[in-house]
């Protein structure tokens, strides 16, 4: 499923560009830029409330609860916004109002429930936590730059003659520090990383807002102000990019368990500190203690970073392997399970579908990867994709390649059991995949014993690791076994209800087939007929020419009989020279008699075996099944017509229940 922006987002990007360019040129003077800002405002916040409550609807509908609460409380906060913006358009249209930032208390008190919504959505946004220290150590890192950011929010924007309201943005400020310094540190779960990422872009611009010296002129704030804008439009596409696919960049293996962040902070209040003394001024002793004292703390800080880094690349080594070991149990998951159904599976076609379902799961890492399964049909001379998933799949699943335009060298080496690797289908000169892009293909024979069924291909761009290779190699053997199972399976029960002779059904087969033929006749209410029939003088072809002219000629009656019959009608041999064929669906006692005379007439026919002149004739018994027989009970009636078919003479039929009549 591909995500595409949506419209309003778009809108948003485009208005907040051309603003910022309009305010950092100061573009007609100061009134001109806040009229433009008050006019705009309302449609940019517009857009933030649209796809905050949108992401927030998704993530409800998805069961995400971390997400859903994150993105309630953010909802809130691009409201009050919102409403802030729609307010100071209304006292500018109705009071000509050009104050910036606005004094109007309920756009002050709209502006205050903004960080009151948002520092609780990033504080109970859930982080990640690997040992069993990690809590302790998040919270002492957090402190360090918690206090290194509560000098500087003091120092530039407090100090000792703060205001109520100045103490109240500090304090603000001082959360949403501590939020992002948190998220920061600790890392997010569960939620975008690339929407996260966003968020704190923007809560840097809007704490930069804060930074800037007394007396900026307006148009800058107002330029800072777009790009904040533009920032948390991006987040909030992030979020229902991460709702609607999921992420796009996943989430690296290995990440790196700590963080410099801490350091930089103490180094910036030593600098902070520098900067304070030169400005106050101190005597000679005093400096040199201070400079004793810095570096100290810088001795102790590299000491500390250089066992962060020591420590880092040991846990990178042990995540990658904790890494490795998961997706190395995934995968004998994988293989187990589809080893359990296979066993379940007596069907081809249900193994296809189940090697191209696990294939499909064991590539899931590679997006570019493609799998199909090719069935060569007998003797390899039909080549046809019945499954397929990956890039491009649809495209391949029914595709049909005579065997001809399989060369007989690649041929020869799968039905060896040697798996094929190339650049491409070019490479291997296979025709009939011309119009589809070439790139590494990987060709493994589905091959059991003698058996070869076909192959399972894999084409990628990328090079697999060796441990797949491996799980494809073992999901091709497992596939490969359950299709000869399969076949074998298919050969015993043909054996167990055909007659080998002639390749029509034995008892067993006739017996169900006519309990189904039955039981139809009774819900239908039209008769299924039963046509037993004998050949006269094949004893005497037996005595004469031997049993194997005597086999032969029951062949070329049986491929006689199919051809008198329709498709769905049954045909067996019930022993010797005896024949039953089972007719359903028929009208009246007619049909019967219809079949039982293409049957007489094509068994007229002599047959030529070895230069003699073969005639054997047959006496047809005919009888139409009722309600409450029994498969015995037919039977039973058939060949007692046909004995009275016999005793008029070769080539007659008999209707049970009816007085003999001959044939026309």
């Amino acid at each position: 499923m591909r995500f595409r922006t949506p419209r309003p987002a778009l809108l948003g990007y485009a208005l907040a560009a051309v603003l910022f360019v309009v305010h950092v040129l100061g573009v007609g003077g100061e009134a001109v830029q806040i009229t433009l800002f008050k006019v705009v405002a309302p449609l940019l916040n517009g857009v933030l409330v649209g796809l905050g409550w949108r992401a927030w609807h998704l993530a409800r509908a998805a069961g995400h609860e971390a997400a859903r609460r994150h993105l309630f409380l953010a909802g809130c906060a691009w409201s009050a916004l919102g409403l802030s913006s729609v307010v100071q358009l209304v006292h500018l249209l109705a009071a000509g109002d050009l104050s910036f930032p606005s004094m109007s208390p309920l756009v002050i008190l709209l502006d205050l429930m903004v960080p009151a919504f948002l520092i609780p959505a990033l504080l109970t946004t859930p982080v990640r936590e690997r040992w069993s220290s990690s809590r302790l150590r998040l919270g002492l890192d957090t402190a360090t730059v918690m206090t290194a950011g509560a000098v500087f929010v003091w120092y530039f924007l407090a100090g000792p003659d703060a205001s109520a309201p100045a103490i109240v943005m500090t304090v603000a400020q001082l959360l949403g520090m501590f939020a992002i310094a948190r998220l920061w540190i600790g890392g997010v779960a569960e939620i975008s990383r690339r929407a996260m990422g966003w968020a704190m872009l923007g809560a840097g611009v809007q704490m930069a807002i804060g930074f800037l010296p007394t007396g900026t002129g307006p148009h800058l704030v107002l330029a800072a102000k777009q790009v904040f804008t533009a920032t948390v439009i991006a987040a909030l596409v992030a979020h229902l990019r991460n709702l609607t696919v999921g992420e796009q960049n996943r989430e690296p293996v290995a990440v790196r368990p700590a963080s410099l962040l801490p350091y930089a902070a103490v180094a910036a209040v030593d600098l902070l500190l520098v900067g304070v003394l030169v400005e106050h001024g101190l005597d000679p002793a005093s400096w040199v203690v201070l400079a004793g004292a810095m570096l100290l703390t810088g001795i102790v800080v590299a000491r500390q970073i250089v066992g962060v880094r020591d420590n880092s690349r040991l846990v990178l080594r042990v995540d990658a392997g904790m890494a490795a070991l998961r997706v190395a149990i995934d995968r004998e998951h994988v293989l187990s399970d589809l080893g359990t159904a296979l066993l379940r599976t007596s069907e081809a076609a249900e193994v296809h579908r189940l090697a191209s379902a696990a294939a499909e799961t064991l590539l899931a890492g590679h997006p570019s990867a493609r799998t199909a399964i090719v069935v060569a049909a007998p003797m390899a001379e039909q080549w046809t994709v019945v499954h397929a998933s990956g890039v491009g799949a649809a495209e391949l699943i029914g595709l049909e390649v005579p065997g001809s335009a399989v060369p007989p060298a690649v041929l020869a080496r799968l039905t060896a059991g040697e798996v094929l690797e190339a650049p491409g289908w070019s490479a291997l000169g296979l025709a009939g995949f011309e119009g589809h892009r070439d790139r590494p293909i990987m060709m493994l024979p589905l091959l059991a014993g003698r058996r070869f069924f076909g192959v399972m291909t894999i084409g990628v761009d990328e090079e697999l690791p060796d441990d797949l290779v491996k799980a494809l190699h073992t999901l091709r053997t497992q596939v490969a076994l359950a299709l000869g199972g399969v076949a074998l399976t298919a050969e015993l029960t043909m054996q167990a209800r055909h007659d080998t002779l002639t390749g029509l059904g034995n008892r067993t087969l006739l017996r169900e087939r006519l309990t189904g033929a039955l039981a139809r006749s009774r819900r239908t209410g039209r008769p299924s007929g039963v046509l037993l029939l004998d050949l006269n003088g094949f004893k005497t072809v037996n005595d004469t020419y031997g049993h194997d002219v005597g086999d032969r000629l029951l062949r070329v009656v049986a491929d006689r009989l199919r051809l008198c019959v329709r498709t769905e009608d049954t045909v067996a041999r019930l022993g010797g020279d005896e024949f039953v064929v089972v007719a359903e669906d028929l009208r009246d006692k007619v049909d019967a008699v219809l079949i039982a005379e293409r049957i007489i007439t094509a068994l007229n026919e002599p047959v030529v075996i070895d230069g003699h002149e073969l005639r054997t004739p047959a006496s047809v018994g005919i009888t139409l099944s009722r309600p409450g027989e029994t498969p015995d009970d037919v039977l039973r009636y058939a060949d007692s017509a046909m004995y009275a078919a016999k005793r008029a003479g070769g080539g007659r039929f008999h209707l049970y229940g009816v007085f003999p009549q001959l044939r026309n």
